[in-house]
């Protein structure tokens, strides 16, 4: 009976959207990265530049170079300086203070279950708005 009930409504499902369907590509890579390296104990890897690496023909590569750069130098003139690009910094919600933290940020004590309840609360975010109705952040 059980096996019957569970059956029928996965029929009735079928179809019908996921709220984890909207998170973009992108921003699921993201989050698993930060989750993964949380479980690993490393740092996350989230640099914005790290498939968009400068080659060669760029022109602030070359500048750089006739200075006196070479890849895998830091920057100034004893090459102490920083080695990775900048990156740009997070936003944090509205109205709110430089010591909050989102509720969706996954944690190094979370399991399986708090990392996917996280991970839909992300989508949440990326959901249709067909109405065009105003949008604050509700967590």
């Amino acid at each position: 009976a059980t096996q019957l009930w569970a059956d029928e409504l996965t029929e009735q499902a079928k179809g019908k959207h996921h709220i984890g369907d909207f998170l973009p590509p992108d921003e699921l890579a993201r989050f698993m990265e930060k989750y993964e390296a949380l479980k690993e104990g490393r740092e996350p890897d989230l640099s914005d530049y790290k498939e968009f690496k400068l080659k060669e023909d760029n022109i602030g590569f070359q500048m750089l170079q006739k200075l006196g750069w070479t890849e895998g130098q830091g920057l100034g003139p004893d090459g102490s300086g920083i080695m990775d690009p900048v990156n740009k910094a997070t936003m944090r919600p509205e109205n709110q203070g430089l010591g909050i933290e989102r509720p969706e940020d996954v944690e190094a004590d979370d399991d399986e279950y708090d990392a996917y309840r996280k991970r839909m609360m992300l989508a949440y975010r990326f959901r249709p708005n067909p109405m065009n109705n105003p949008r604050r952040p509700y967590y």
